[in-house]
């Protein structure tokens, strides 16, 4: 993997980062850390494929519920799920508790 930044004529200056092997990787996470990424997968010198994140409807194991008082502080084996409950705000709830995502 390389990370490199570039000139952009939109936004100054944008990182580009180079995955030069098949991995298993969850694009979600990348809409919920940023939902204006853009992603081109390359095969064979060639574009293949082109688009543009968006904030995901749900993503677990990405972020960890702050409530002392969620199933998830003594019930360790729970996945930590949040779901999306304001796309204009970018908020997300815990499906257990509805505590606020920080």
């Amino acid at each position: 993997m390389h990370n490199k930044y570039a000139n952009s004529v939109k936004m100054g200056k944008k990182d580009i980062i180079k995955i030069d092997q098949v991995i298993d990787l969850n694009l979600d996470v990348l809409g919920y850390i940023d939902q204006g990424i853009t992603v081109n997968i390359i095969q064979n010198g060639k574009r293949i494929k082109h688009g543009h994140l968006e904030l995901p409807e749900q993503v677990e194991g990405v972020i960890t519920c702050k409530n002392p008082r969620c199933i998830t502080t003594t019930e360790t084996t729970l996945p930590q799920v949040f779901r999306l409950t304001d796309r204009e705000a970018g908020i997300y709830r815990c499906i257990y508790c509805e505590a606020r995502a920080k």
